[in-house]
């Protein structure tokens, strides 16, 4: 147990072999070396085994749903602990609150739990991961949680609310044991959210630890990430160097499921398929960020047309993943005249993918940036059917709770009055952006005030110098909004930097 506690699986493995080789405990020991040592399908046998000879154990059937989680068996690790949990829901409702996650006793729900919400949340079942962890606080009364629940919890919330999800991060590091993700992530929501300096520092704070616990590839993504925002020019050929890693495992994956297409025609075949690709799309989640990064370097030098041409290098290799669609859309959208027109099928197959229901989930920027491409082509009506669907789907996931407030209607029509009102068309500018803030309780912050003031500001400019004149309609609207936005802005708070208060 000490052996295999201090990491020394070898010598672990060695002293197993001088004990009884059908001793349950002797079996399980094994399993766990196989599983520490990456063999999860020789663990899962292994632990199979111990079930068979101990009897069902909420332990080993974790064990194992554990197994099939890390080899991508999403559907029958969630099979297992649902069963953990249903037993438990039957059988200790009204101890689940005593449970300790590292107590190993016989119950394993919390645990299962843990899993299950990490499951959801890599299938991108986000508010089923949400429910699943607010379902697990909820039972524990959000008391004595332990730091594996609390890291789970940031993780699927993080969004939310980033500042939060950062200062549970930190807690969670300046803990004596934490999970060997929080560096990590504590990093990467540094560089997510523009804050360089701080994931240097905390990288430099934490450099052996670093070593020791993020993965050689995860730890050089980090360090290329940070040197883009202080020397730029130095981190491309680093980043070059990481991509020239992946790029020869996807294409030998990519005919792999090639292959398995040519050779489909029973149902062993078809799952041969299947497991080719899920195998394929984890390798390109972990292509993409880095791919993303390199493009990011030229467009912060507003070097649109390097950009476009960084992610075309990879179209063969990335075209069907929704981070590459959307920057392409993106870099062409930014190079404007022509290019603009061949951002929109870039767009339109996010759009496509996700239908009616799911549309609030495709980033607003880019439906914004789609209304503007349709607009500037001419095509007002696809513009404006777009921006029906988009209200009337906040409208309808409002009614029924179904969705958490959403911007996207207000995002797009400030993003098209803008382009109005740059366009000097202040009367369809102005009403945009007034429409942008309806209702203005929820849709006033000082973001969207930053926005709209700047082309009430550029109104006032043109009409101060009689360059342009606007109706009366127009201005009684602007006088209107003005006063509405006087009245409601005494009720946001802000502090000496800028931020909103709550």
């Amino acid at each position: 147990q000490a052996e295999l506690e201090q990491g020394n699986l070898q010598s672990c493995r060695t002293t197993l072999l001088q004990c009884l080789e059908d001793d349950p405990e002797t079996i399980i020991a094994m399993a766990t070396i196989d599983f520490k040592e990456g063999h999860f399908a020789k663990a899962s046998e292994k632990y199979k085994i111990a079930k068979q000879v101990m009897g069902s154990h909420p332990s080993l059937t974790y064990y194992i749903a554990l197994c099939h989680y890390r080899m991508g068996e999403n559907d029958e690790a969630l099979e297992m602990v649902d069963s953990i949990i249903q037993y438990h829901i039957r059988t200790k409702k009204n101890e689940l609150r005593d449970i300790n996650v590292h107590d190993h006793g016989d119950s394993f729900a919390v645990e299962a739990f843990n899993l299950k919400a990490a499951i959801c949340y890599g299938m991108k079942m986000h508010d089923s991961a949400k429910d699943v962890l607010r379902e697990i606080c909820e039972l524990q009364n959000n008391e004595n949680l332990d730091n594996i629940t609390i890291h789970n919890d940031v993780v699927v919330n993080i969004e939310d609310d980033p500042a939060l999800g950062i200062e549970r991060l930190k807690f969670l590091l300046a803990q004596d044991s934490f999970p060997p993700e929080v560096l990590g992530n504590l990093i990467t929501q540094y560089l997510s959210h523009g804050k360089d300096d701080l994931a240097s520092e905390t990288l430099e704070a934490n450099k052996q630890l670093a070593r020791e616990i993020i993965s050689p590839e995860l730890l050089s993504y980090l360090e290329a990430a940070i040197l883009t925002s202080t020397y730029p020019d130095e981190a491309i050929p680093l980043l070059e160097k990481i991509a020239s890693k992946h790029v020869p495992k996807l294409k030998e994956q990519m005919n792999k499921i090639t292959d398995a297409v040519t050779v489909s025609s029973q149902e062993k075949e078809s799952s041969m398929i299947l497991s080719a690709t899920k195998e394929y799309d984890a390798l390109l989640d972990q292509y993409t960020p880095i791919l993303m990064l390199q493009a990011k370097i030229f467009w912060d030098k507003k070097e649109y047309s390097a950009a476009e041409q960084i992610l075309e290098k990879s179209a063969e290799l990335c075209k069907y993943h929704e981070k590459w669609r959307l920057n392409m859309g993106h870099v062409m959208f930014a190079q404007e005249g022509e290019k603009i027109k061949e951002s929109i099928p870039y767009y339109e197959l996010i759009i496509e993918k996700d239908k009616d229901t799911a549309l609030l989930d495709v980033p607003s920027v880019a439906l914004a940036n789609l209304c503007v491409a349709f607009i500037m082509e001419n095509q007002s009506k696809t513009a404006s059917a777009i921006m029906e669907r988009v209200k009337k789907e906040e409208e309808r996931q409002m009614k029924f709770g179904e969705h958490e407030s959403t911007y996207h209607s207000c995002i797009i029509n400030l993003v098209i009055g803008t382009l109005y009102c740059a366009k000097e068309n202040f009367e369809v500018g102005i009403d945009r952006i007034i429409e942008s803030l309806k209702p203005i309780e929820k849709n006033l912050c000082s973001d969207t005030w930053f926005y709209t003031k700047r082309c009430f500001l550029a109104l006032a400019a043109k009409l101060s110098k009689l360059m342009c004149v606007i109706n009366d309609n127009t201005l009684r609207d602007i006088l209107n909004i003005l006063h509405d936005i006087e009245t409601e802005g005494k009720n946001i708070m802000m502090d000496v930097e800028g931020n909103e208060r709550p």
